[in-house]
């Protein structure tokens, strides 16, 4: 009995650590998540990109010549509820910092996107500052 008790909690243990990792903020580029959108489905990402705000349009790019050239294949959809939308229209034809979870099988509006990024929870200016 003794020895299934210890069998346990070892292996609820390792279920626990198992659990926190995968929820842990991952510091990726957005040519990782453009090349292997699957290995980051579900998982909570950092990123910085250029960002783009405007009707059926709100996306991450890997650069701002790929949002000048409409390049969709070098950026992520980026869902934002109305009130993000408006603190952060301050932010778009920017860079910026984004925490959120990846998803690979919500691709945007039609579906041309490589990815998205859902449940933001941090949205910021990327700028570097004039001297």
């Amino acid at each position: 009995m003794q020895k299934f008790l210890h069998t346990f909690i070892v292996a609820l243990m390792c279920l626990c650590a198992a659990s926190t990792q995968a929820s842990e903020l991952q510091d990726v580029s957005m040519i990782q998540l453009i090349a292997n959108p699957q290995l980051y489905d579900g998982k909570p990402v950092r990123v910085m990109a250029f960002l783009n705000l405007e009707f059926e349009g709100n996306a991450l790019y890997l650069h701002r010549e790929d949002f000048d050239k409409s390049l969709l294949s070098n950026a992520v959809w980026i869902s934002l509820d109305d009130q993000q939308i408006r603190a952060s229209k301050k932010f778009s034809g920017g860079y910026v910092l984004v925490e959120g979870v990846f998803s690979a099988k919500d691709r945007g509006n039609f579906g041309i996107f490589p990815g998205s990024i859902q449940k933001v929870t941090r949205l910021q200016s990327w700028e570097r500052k004039k001297k």
